[in-house]
């Protein structure tokens, strides 16, 4: 009897080890967002809402005509110094094909299976005229690794014809801030 206890208490104590430090010592927050899109393909509307604090991003996209390919520019860059961002995270893709193959561009894929979870964006080509949103969506502090250092970022969409006619473009700024979370509670400060 006593050695069912014992096996319990470590899977117990393995299942909440592992979901208590696997919390954010950090919080993503959405600060602003600029964006431009070609008004002969689509009309674009975004904003970044703030409740003290807690950030979303919502977007209403009208596409104006069918669209068959689109060339997807996305990076990530950190503020490294003051006013000098470093890219850390840098794809280009073919859109169509990425959203028809789930082996193109894993990371991307992680990224966009997400965002779609707030919305009903584009998950089949060619893209069909119509309206498209993104309603409340937060960055997943969860699928960011834990060394994320705090900073400010930007996150650059590029959408681009074949022909490399610009689609529309969208940057957003924002910042990691570690004032927050569970680490800084300073439960097991040895200090």
């Amino acid at each position: 009897m006593s050695r069912k206890i014992t096996v319990f208490f470590f899977i117990a104590f393995g299942f909440l080890a592992t979901y208590s430090f696997a919390w954010r010592s950090f919080e993503v927050i959405l600060s602003r967002v600029e964006y431009k899109g070609n008004k002969d393909f689509v009309d674009l509307k975004m904003e970044i809402q703030n409740n003290t604090g807690d950030t979303a991003l919502n977007a209403h996209i009208n596409v104006l005509n069918s669209i068959d390919d689109i060339i997807l520019k996305f990076e990530v860059l950190m503020e490294a110094t003051e006013g000098n961002f470093t890219s850390v995270l840098k794809r280009n893709v073919h859109f169509c094909k990425f959203l028809k193959s789930h082996s193109i561009d894993p990371v991307l894929r992680i990224i966009y299976e997400d965002i779609i979870k707030y919305g009903n964006l584009m998950k089949t080509c060619p893209i069909k005229k119509g309206i498209f949103y993104l309603h409340d969506y937060r960055i997943d502090e969860e699928m960011l690794p834990s060394y994320v250092p705090e900073a400010n970022f930007n996150i650059v969409i590029e959408l681009y014809f074949p022909n490399e006619v610009k689609l529309a473009t969208v940057k957003i700024h924002g910042f990691v801030d570690k004032s927050k979370g569970f680490n800084n509670l300073k439960m097991f400060s040895l200090g």
